[in-house]
């Protein structure tokens, strides 16, 4: 395990092979300062109230997961991957390495656009922590590859012998929500099909059960929220803020001696 992270923390910090001179102080500060939002978004995770409401929806949807996975796979492997998931799936592992958030990152310095500095910063802090905790998860013996043939060196040699929660999907997932975070649900579109497709492939080649995808979905979620708090970022899109970005309190309600949630979402 102690190579695996050794190996995830190389890949996040793979710009910082160069000297400082050739990328620049204002670079290797940012690099630095992305790497300290994954750590401080690794406890951030557990304290954003978000992530409560996530809490809550990953339950059921992961308790059904579980109970149909069999059935959902079985039924799943019985259909046809056309060309479009496959290359999406298979593009999942280079999506892995930093390459859009270099490329935002260099986008944005180059044309003074902080917000796309600020978008490559927290994407790949955020995927980063997701897929590290993805690799120390599939070390928990929940259960095995519906399909454990042919499988790559990729999807072998970086986590343990549970399939679950993918780490094939996590970039398209990170890309999905950060791209909603700064961008909006318009430019989001294109991310989510992309995941989508990839859910759907891992699931349907039986490289993975529904629930492994299910499960890296919420665990993305908890890594990006928890690297947006960590970041205090102020200048995220009108719609993300909308929904995400209002004051709410959960607490207990009482009517005639029968009790339930009460969630007050302050607009």
């Amino acid at each position: 395990m102690l190579k695996k992270s050794v190996l995830i923390i190389s890949i996040f910090l793979s710009l910082s092979s160069y000297s400082k001179e050739q990328i620049g102080l204002d670079a290797w500060s940012d690099i630095k300062t992305s790497f300290n939002w994954l750590l401080k978004g690794s406890l951030e995770q557990f304290t954003t109230q978000n992530n409560l409401y996530y809490a809550a929806a990953s339950v059921p949807a992961l308790w059904y997961s579980f109970e149909e996975d069999d059935r959902l796979s079985d039924h799943a492997r019985t259909k046809s991957i056309p060309k479009q998931m496959e290359l999406a799936g298979d593009f999942g592992v280079v999506l892995s390495f930093p390459i859009v958030q270099t490329g935002f990152y260099i986008y944005g310095r180059s044309t003074k656009n902080n917000h796309h500095v600020q978008f490559a910063m927290e994407y790949v802090s955020s995927m980063y922590l997701a897929l590290a905790e993805s690799a120390l998860l599939s070390l928990v013996d929940v259960h095995q590859r519906p399909d454990g043939l042919n499988l790559s060196k990729w999807e072998t040699g970086f986590r343990g012998d549970s399939s679950f929660p993918s780490g094939h999907v996590i970039p398209y997932y990170g890309l999905f929500f950060k791209t909603l975070q700064f961008y909006g649900p318009y430019w989001s579109i294109a991310p989510a099909i992309l995941s989508i497709w990839t859910a759907q492939q891992r699931v349907r080649s039986g490289k993975h059960y529904t629930s492994d995808v299910v499960g890296s979905f919420f665990l993305m979620a908890f890594a990006s929220e928890g690297v947006r708090k960590a970041a205090g970022y102020s200048k995220n899109h009108s719609f993300y803020k909308w929904i995400f970005e209002h004051e709410a309190t959960l607490s207990v309600i009482e009517h005639k001696n029968v009790y339930g949630p009460k969630v007050v979402w302050k607009f």
